[in-house]
């Protein structure tokens, strides 16, 4: 079956708003042997709408809309779907009656154009909506269908999970069990992962595997799929696999399926009794503002300093005067000089500290040094970003928690 996903809204067009929920849609249909041939972005506006709409039906089984079925003037996409299918609009009592459940059980007054949000195509399949105030529907038409959802994620998401995807099991009449399970890596580019893995990618028919670099947060997703009739056959099928792709890549691995690197840290920390102390000076991280927001981060956060002034860097308790070199605070003598001092001042088990410089000119490197002191020594590293690489905050953030991780780990 192949399909195609049009994601409605001008703010998609403008840039506003990045289009997540077509990636999550296409991830979800190729659990199921769905093929996404196009996507597509159109804006609010009524014509455009059915002409993209229309284009879909002339080379796609199956289409699926997201946005555009909300309450306002320019929620148009129920409008544009009934006029291609040729079917009228048909008030949905049932459906109005959710509606005003939802703003009940919220406890506000449902307004009068929320019922709109009540009208579908005739003879269109009506799909409530428990997370939200816009219902959706699934219109067949001869051997195709549309399908129409909210636009807001966490409603979209409700609805593939609960209603599209059963839906294209009943009509494609698949019995197999699809079971995932994602692989987590930091440290490796997504290039490197292909290379480790491609014998065993080029080999697999079921169970699968699939690579997605998420270039923000720095990680490289490997994901497993295997299809049974049983989901525990499905589970055993993958697991072997992942045996296979942790030979090789095991020292990458941080964790898999809804596990973040985050949450993983924060589990070595707890689990291991030691305490951090931070020190950074401000450029392309945020490791302070990470480890605060981690649950239960009093436990082991015991102080975390940012310096934005050279001469504060000596001002730190704990600095012996000269140690930072003389780049400042700048620099492997200074990163190692940081980590040090604030272990000290904070009498922590650990000691992490961050110090970069930005590129001066555009054909050089953004420059960035990583330290942690522990009771055995200091460590250090260099890492070196393109001028033109983005994310650099995040990026620069993970290579830092990446040594307590590596240390706690070593230690067991």
């Amino acid at each position: 079956m192949k399909a195609e996903i049009v994601a409605v809204g001008t703010e998609l067009l403008l840039g506003q708003i990045i289009d997540t929920n077509s990636a999550y849609m296409a991830q979800q249909l190729t659990t199921i042997g769905v093929d996404v041939h196009f996507k597509s972005n159109v804006g609010d506006n009524l014509e455009r709408i059915k002409a993209t709409l229309r284009n879909a039906l002339g080379r796609a089984d199956f289409v699926l809309t997201t946005g555009g079925i909300g309450p306002t003037l320019d929620d148009l996409t129920r409008e544009a779907v009934a006029e291609v299918v040729g079917r009228p609009l048909v008030f949905s009592p049932r459906l109005c009656d959710q509606i005003a459940d939802f703003f009940t059980r919220v406890g506000r007054p449902m307004g009068e154009n929320n019922r709109k949000q009540a009208f579908i195509p005739e003879g269109a399949i009506p799909i409530e909506n428990p997370v939200g105030t816009a219902p959706g529907f699934i219109v067949e038409h001869g051997t195709q269908a549309i399908a129409s959802m909210p636009g807001v994620p966490h409603e979209m998401r409700h609805f593939m999970e609960h209603s599209i995807l059963p839906y294209l099991r009943r009509r494609m009449g698949i019995r197999e069990i699809i079971v995932s399970r994602v692989l987590k890596l930091f440290g490796i580019g997504e290039s490197l992962v292909d290379e480790q893995l491609k014998d065993l990618i080029e080999e697999g028919k079921n169970p699968t595997i699939g690579l997605l670099a998420h270039t923000q947060i720095g990680e490289v997703h490997v994901r497993l799929t295997a299809k049974a009739e049983h989901a525990p056959d499905a589970r055993a099928m993958n697991a072997a696999l992942e045996r296979r792709v942790r030979e090789r890549l095991e020292q990458f691995i941080f964790g898999v399926d809804d596990e973040t690197y985050e949450g993983v840290l924060t589990r070595l920390l707890r689990d291991s009794g030691l305490t951090l102390a931070v020190a950074e000076t401000g450029y392309g991280s945020s490791i302070i503002q990470t480890l605060k927001g981690l649950a239960g981060s009093e436990r082991f956060l015991r102080l975390g300093v940012t310096l934005t002034a050279p001469s504060m860097g000596a001002a730190l308790p704990g600095i012996p005067a000269g140690s930072l070199g003389g780049e400042g605070i700048f620099g492997e003598p200074a990163a190692r000089a940081l980590a040090q001092g604030v272990r000290a001042f904070a009498a922590a088990d650990l000691g992490l500290a961050l110090t970069g410089r930005a590129a001066p000119e555009k054909s050089q490197d953004h420059v960035v040094q990583v330290a942690l002191a522990h009771p055995d020594g200091v460590e250090s590293l260099e890492q070196r970003w393109p001028h033109a690489m983005r994310f650099i905050e995040n990026r620069t953030t993970k290579l830092a928690l990446a040594q307590v991780r590596k240390y706690i780990l070593e230690r067991k």
